[in-house]
């Protein structure tokens, strides 16, 4: 082989790595939380941040937790209605984009973003839960939320339903539950 031919093959070889390495930091924040068994990042639209935010009452007093908090959009739009709002997201990178997100708008006192699972974190603290989980998790989900949250915590998820926890109110495809009873939870 000459020379040239070495060289030649040699930067296919880096710039195909570098191609690689690329895509798979681009598709980490899709990919991880299947791996969770969570659901993938997708971010929600301003208009449907803002129509979860309302249907759950979400102001100055509110306790609000994101579940699977993603780029931190919600937690940052609830912190500048007044509210204290956490994200947990399986994905760090996802989670430094987040404190960056709420640090530009200015509401990083009133936001925390932790990595973590959403099976494993402790939601007993809140008023207020956000999530966007696709179908095969809603069920398992229902029942870990209706199990740890207290009586008249509102539940918002947006696209889908959860299966036999009855909505309180649907607007353009978010939902909003609210924790019943112990009693009538059985």
């Amino acid at each position: 082989m000459s020379p040239f031919t070495i060289v030649l093959l040699t930067l296919v070889l880096v710039v195909m790595l570098f191609i690689l390495v690329f895509a798979a930091v681009l598709l980490t924040p899709f990919a991880l939380p299947l791996l969770a068994f969570g659901a993938p990042f997708i971010p929600s639209a301003g208009k449907t941040v803002e129509r979860m935010l309302d249907a759950a009452g979400v102001g100055p007093t509110t306790r609000l937790l994101d579940l699977g908090s993603g780029d931190g959009r919600i937690p940052v739009a609830a912190a500048k209605r007044g509210a204290r709002a956490d994200g947990v997201e399986v994905n760090p990178w996802l989670v430094w984009v987040s404190r960056r997100r709420a640090q530009w708008f200015g509401v990083r006192e009133h936001t925390m973003f932790k990595c973590g699972n959403l099976w494993t974190y402790d939601v007993a603290a809140y008023d207020v839960v956000t999530v966007y989980g696709l179908g095969p998790i809603m069920g398992k989900l229902e029942q870990k939320l209706l199990r740890e949250l207290k009586p008249g915590t509102r539940v918002v998820s947006h696209a889908f339903h959860f299966p036999n926890w009855r909505p309180e109110r649907e607007d353009r495809g978010v939902v909003l539950y609210v924790v019943p009873e112990r009693s009538a939870a059985a």
